[in-house]
Parts: C-alpha cells; structure tokens; sequence
C-alpha cells in the first residue's frame, strides 16, 4: 500500500482511512516479526516534537504514525484540503485486542511505574472484556529483555505516555525479536480498567472529548488549552 503523508512541525503524519489502516495492521499481525513501530499523533505530541529535535527525529522514524486528535484533523482539513480520519488510541487498542484473540497472538504491555492501573489490573480488564491472557509487566532494565514473555511477545503496548513510550520503543525495539508491532499508547489503560471515566460517545464523535477531559480533571487545563487552541494557530500558520 502506498503511504501518502504530511507534515506537521517537521513530523510525518501518514493518511490512512480507518479501512486502509485496519488492512494494513492485519498484514503485519498476520506477517513475520517486523517489529513496526507505530504511534498515535495527537496535538501534544506534536507541540512537544516542535520543540525537541531528538524527539521530532524518533517520531520521524516510526513506521507508521497514526492521527489520534481532533485539532491535527482540523488542521489537515484547513491546511491541506484533505479529509484526515482519526483513529483514537484507545479505540484503536480495543479494536487491536480483536484481532489479537482471534490469532492467538502473545501480547505484552510494559507498564509506567506511574501508571494509574498496575500490571495485575490491566491484565484482569483485558481478560474480562475481551476474554484474552495477556502479559502486563513495569519495566525494569535488569533482565527485563531476558524474561520469556518479552522474548515471546508478538503485540507489544507501552504506557509510558508521551516522550517516553517513543523513546522507549525507538531504543528498544530490536530487543523483542518476536515483535510484529509494537505502540505507544498513553492511558488507554487507563480507560480500559476504568481508573479514567472515558467521554460519552457522542461527546467523542463530534471532537468534544477534551472538554470532557476538563470538567473532570480541572488541573489538566493547561494542557488542553495548548492543545485545542495554540496548537491549530501554531500548526496553520507554520512553513513546516
């Protein structure tokens, strides 16, 4: 499939329609380990790789960058005339755990010691919600790349939310040699064991789930108002 992409702040983000993007990643589940790095660009990750070269480059040599944020959307559509479909983090993680199950695939997610959910947490939602055994492990560098789930591991997600599951993965990926994709996900666990009430659905298809995000947790304001409102008018008016 031939990958069309754009860029924002000097970052490469790749158009997909949800259906090309769903038969791409069944391609790679179904395939021999790659180990395909795979991101979910929203407008934070953005502002944050506009200001760190290092980590514009580790975006940069992702795979595959997926759009996940209602301002990037709005910001190709302005920008580029083009229509830009978004497939959230946490849905495209729900999505990923149906296939999964149906190919029995080893999957593992390294966990931030500062993760809402613990290991034990996330692996008892995803057994109930999707009748799946998975591993879930903190990370630690001692021996951690020697364990057999980690040696095993087909599906890998990180949690570590962003800088730092990218950095992770672009340092680390060659040392899960069974690796078909691996992903930096942020808090969809979080969502997943319920510690994070998710937006109601409609709030979520007509791009209101920041503001859900603010009446519930005030102290993230100044995040959202980075990025629902410096974002677009940095993004649009830059030459990169």
């Amino acid at each position: 499939m031939n990958i069309q992409s754009i860029k924002i702040f000097g970052t490469r983000l790749d158009k997909f329609s949800r259906l090309e993007l769903k038969n791409k990643l069944i391609e790679l589940l179904n395939g021999p380990p790659q180990r395909i790095f795979i991101t979910t660009l929203n407008p934070e990750i953005s502002l944050k790789a506009r200001q760190d070269k290092n980590y514009r480059q580790i975006l940069n040599r992702a795979d595959l960058n997926i759009c996940d944020g209602i301002g990037i959307q709005l910001v190709a559509r302005l920008r580029w005339q083009g229509k830009l479909e978004r497939f959230a983090g946490a849905d495209l993680a729900h999505w990923l755990f149906g296939e999964i199950k149906s190919r029995n695939l080893k999957t593992l997610v390294v966990v931030s010691k500062n993760s809402l959910s613990s290991p034990a947490d996330i692996k008892r939602s995803i057994h109930e919600k999707f009748g799946l055994e998975i591993s879930a492990e903190y990370f630690e560098p001692i021996n951690f790349f020697a364990k057999d789930m980690v040696q095993k591991a087909q599906v890998i997600f990180v949690n570590f939310g962003a800088p730092n599951q990218e950095v992770f993965i672009d340092t680390y990926r060659n040392d899960f040699p069974s690796a078909r994709i691996l992903l930096g996900v942020g808090g969809t666990f979080d969502f997943l064991t319920d510690r994070i009430e998710r937006a109601p659905i409609w709030m979520r298809k007509i791009g209101l789930e920041w503001l859900w995000r603010l009446i519930r947790e005030p102290k993230r304001a100044r995040r959202i108002w980075n990025a629902v409102c410096v974002f677009p008018i940095l993004a649009l008016i830059s030459s990169e």
